[in-house]
């Protein structure tokens, strides 16, 4: 670690200041819902919402290039669908989550942060978010590389 230069503090690379990170789940309290305490079978009419079809939109490099790391999250592509699935879904029958982050030597995302969302509840934003952080994405041409992308999500039919 050090400190940035004066010419580095404004540098357009940087991410943008955290966002807070989910409140910790508290396992001895009950759930909100009076659902079961001891980790019981969840409530029936609790149903999860269809994965949504998600697109991964052509990223864009601050500093350099991360090769193949459009095609790594669309690997991830089903996981991220039921990720917001399960966490409310969508509010509309399409929906947008702009993310940003940085890929530093050891090929991980770090510092994921979303940038702009829409038609996605903020439960699903949040694990988006999480899912990503630390995710392997691949090597960068320099260190750190900012990556900026943009995922599409649309309802299925």
């Amino acid at each position: 670690m050090r400190c940035l230069e004066p010419g580095e503090a404004d540098a357009g690379w940087l991410p943008p200041p955290p966002q807070p990170e989910p409140p910790p789940d508290d396992a001895g309290a009950p759930p909100p819902d009076g659902g079961p305490v001891d980790g019981g079978a969840p409530d029936a009419s609790v149903v999860s919402a269809p994965p949504p079809l998600v697109e991964v939109k052509e990223p864009e490099f601050m500093n350099g290039d991360v090769p193949n790391v459009a095609k790594r999250l669309e690997k991830v592509s089903s996981d991220l669908a039921k990720c917001v699935a399960d966490n409310g879904g969508l509010s509309g029958a399409t929906g947008t989550i702009k993310l940003q982050f940085l890929v530093r030597v050891r090929g991980r995302a770090e510092g994921v942060e979303i940038l702009d969302a829409r038609g996605v509840t903020p439960d699903a934003q949040r694990c988006i978010r999480q899912f990503l952080k630390n995710r392997a994405i691949g090597t960068p041409s320099a260190d750190p590389v900012g990556v900026t992308v943009t995922l599409s999500l649309r309802a299925p039919k």
